[in-house]
């Protein structure tokens, strides 16, 4: 049994599948310092930031596929057989070939073509909303914002997009069953639904050969040229209706909860959003990092300095943990609009680093600099927030808002809440 009590929190979660549905940055913060490197049989849990961005790129050690119960490879195996071999999960070679293709889409150049329509999106969740009542910021607007959006990196139909948005939820919850402690916030895709999405996926790459410049059709480019295979391009497509969706939801979530409960912070961001806007959104994500682990296996006995992998073990990288690290950020639990935010491992390290992490920041930049213009305030104490389950996300499953409020509760509200990481870190 593990000594730290941090530690013992982690075999907890892990071996007791004890419930983690809280804040758990103190967690975090605590791993980082106590127990940098912690070993439970058949599994590591690494901590430290220079461990964490050196195993990321180990040759060694691969993306871990999930381990689909019987019920979901039985009940849709047409869903556990696409995401096997889907990018996110393919040999490194596979992998890095792939990623090639698609990197090309999320250029910066690329990303920001999209900048307008992210503004009409987030305007159209957002302003219908600025009346003061109380509304879930997290179900309202972070939740359908990456579908849209995603919908709108493909070129889809608009008409299309809210079937295109539950078919997303649906794949996601899918993938969620496959994990402990997972609450589900949308039904899983049926056979027949994971067959209809493939079937709009497929006819909408077959119709998009002539040349034109949405990504789906420089995907068949990409094929044409012996690249990838037409399969291929469908996978990637399915997988581009899943990829960064509960991240960019928790990321935008948690940067809100963090700028929220810091008033000065956030009046920086209402002052010159264009100029703090992203720069709140990379340290929101850094001190509150919504993925908290990355997943990888020793192929192979591994040896990296002092540390011995065996083959099959499952080595879960911490970023929230290693974001927290004092070794490589001073004062980390405090928010500092100075830091270089290049070490940051929200969106991961390396060969894995998330490609739609530009993406990301584009919609968070459009939302804060919306909520900037209308106002926003929260509606209830953080303190009081329910916190997702799910050991891989660390972010509230609600945060209640008031947009276009004249009110001025939020000091009230501050008075209220109890100290803690996210409120009691302001540097």
């Amino acid at each position: 049994m593990p000594t730290s009590e941090s530690a013992r929190r982690v075999w907890r979660w892990f071996a007791m599948r004890e419930n983690c549905a809280e804040d758990n940055t103190d967690l975090f913060a605590a791993l980082a310092v106590e127990s940098p490197v912690v070993h439970f049989p058949g599994l590591w849990v690494v901590s430290r930031h220079d461990l964490v961005t050196k195993l990321s790129n180990h040759p060694a050690l691969t993306m871990v596929s999930p381990d689909f119960p019987a019920e979901i490879r039985e009940g849709n195996p047409e869903f556990t057989a696409f995401f096997s071999r889907s990018m996110s999960v393919r040999a490194p070679e596979d992998h890095r070939r792939l990623r090639g293709v698609l990197a090309r889409e999320f250029s910066a150049r690329n990303i920001e073509r999209l900048r307008e329509r992210i503004d009409t999106i987030v305007d159209g969740l957002i302003v219908p909303r600025a009346h003061g009542a109380p509304f879930d910021f997290v179900a309202e607007v972070a939740v359908p914002l990456p579908s849209l959006v995603t919908a709108a990196l493909l070129g889809l139909p608009e008409q299309d997009w809210p079937q295109v948005t539950r078919w997303a939820r649906g794949l996601l919850a899918q993938l969620g069953k496959s994990f402990p402690g997972v609450v589900q916030t949308a039904d899983p895709i049926s056979v027949t639904g994971f067959q209809e999405l493939r079937a709009y996926v497929s006819d909408i790459v077959d119709a998009r050969h002539g040349g034109g410049e949405d990504v789906v059709s420089r995907l068949n480019q990409a094929a044409a040229s012996g690249q990838m295979s037409r399969d291929e391009v469908i996978d990637m497509v399915l997988l581009l209706f899943m990829t960064g969706v509960d991240t960019v939801t928790s990321g935008l979530t948690n940067t809100l909860a963090c700028l929220l409960t810091r008033p000065d912070d956030w009046q920086r961001v209402v002052d010159d959003p264009r100029r703090w806007a992203g720069v709140a959104w990379a340290e929101s994500l850094r001190l509150l990092t919504p993925v908290t682990f990355g997943a990888r296996m020793a192929a192979e006995d591994t040896r990296v300095g002092p540390l011995h992998f065996r083959a099959g073990e499952v080595v879960l990288l911490s970023f929230a943990a290693a974001n927290l690290d004092p070794r490589r950020y001073e004062d980390p639990l405090a928010f500092r609009w100075d830091r270089n935010q290049s070490a940051s491992l929200a969106f991961g390290h390396g060969a894995y680093f998330c490609l739609g992490a530009g993406l990301g920041g584009l919609q968070a930049e459009a939302t804060l600099s919306r909520l900037a213009r209308t106002g926003v305030e929260l509606a209830t104490p953080v303190d009081r927030l329910d916190w997702r389950a799910e050991l891989t996300f660390n972010s509230p499953a609600e945060l209640p808002v008031r947009v276009g409020a004249t009110v001025g509760e939020t000091a009230v509200l501050q008075a209220a809440v109890a100290p803690g990481v996210v409120t009691g870190a302001a540097g």
